[in-house]
């Protein structure tokens, strides 16, 4: 009785069931798309923003398109195409992206050793279209005056990091920056990391293996 009762649900109501997973499905995309979009324009709408606020530099001719730099800073291992889309966005919201390279040392203290050393992710770092100039040996960890060194040497007018949270210790990273009106986020780039490609090679590693061993 419990299997006719299936069958009959099955026919009467399963495809009325799919038909409306479909309708659900399709709405959802086009919601996305539009998300999209209202991110985009809300992301032009900060580069003009910023754009208008920058005052011009005391050394800039008037009749000189005003620089805008940017610094930015990461471990970037094994690089990928969310960093790639990372100094993209940086290099958008300003002229001139400055990007520093945290170093061996201080990734390993805080999240264990890189897969790279410093001077493979530097060279990754510099082959990028959208980086104008490299920092070394930067700090995992930024701190106010290490912060304050940037600015004042390289003539930095934003500090930009991704909008995913950045604390240590309990303490916002950037949070010197942000009280001098002079750090900017822009949106991580979701479905890939570091993080998930090891994990990816490591699976992928272990399945190759196993099966090498039954043959």
């Amino acid at each position: 009785a419990v299997v006719v009762t299936l069958i009959i649900y099955y026919v009467l109501f399963g495809k009325r069931h799919r038909r409306k997973r479909k309708v659900l499905a399709e709405e959802l995309r086009v919601a996305q798309r539009q998300v999209h979009v209202l991110e985009e324009q809300l992301f032009n709408a900060k580069i003009e923003d910023i754009m208008a606020s920058t005052p011009t530099r005391k050394n800039s001719s008037s009749q000189q398109p005003r620089q805008i730099r940017i610094f930015m800073d990461g471990a970037f291992d094994v690089m990928h195409y969310g960093h790639m889309n990372a100094f993209r966005l940086g290099r958008s919201l300003g002229t001139y992206l400055i990007v520093g390279v945290n170093s061996d040392e201080s990734i390993k203290e805080c999240k264990g050793p890189p897969l790279m050393n410093d001077e493979e992710r530097m060279t990754m770092v510099k082959g990028c279209k959208f980086v104008d100039e490299v920092v070394p040996n930067c700090p995992y960890i930024m701190t106010s005056d290490y912060l304050d060194y940037i600015f004042e040497t390289y003539d930095v007018d934003y500090v930009v990091h991704g909008d995913d949270p950045c604390i240590v210790d309990g303490k916002d990273v950037y949070a010197s920056a942000k009280r001098l009106g002079r750090y900017r986020s822009i949106p991580r780039t979701e479905g890939v990391s570091t993080t998930e490609i090891v994990g990816r090679m490591l699976l992928m590693t272990k399945h190759h293996h196993m099966r090498h061993k039954q043959r």
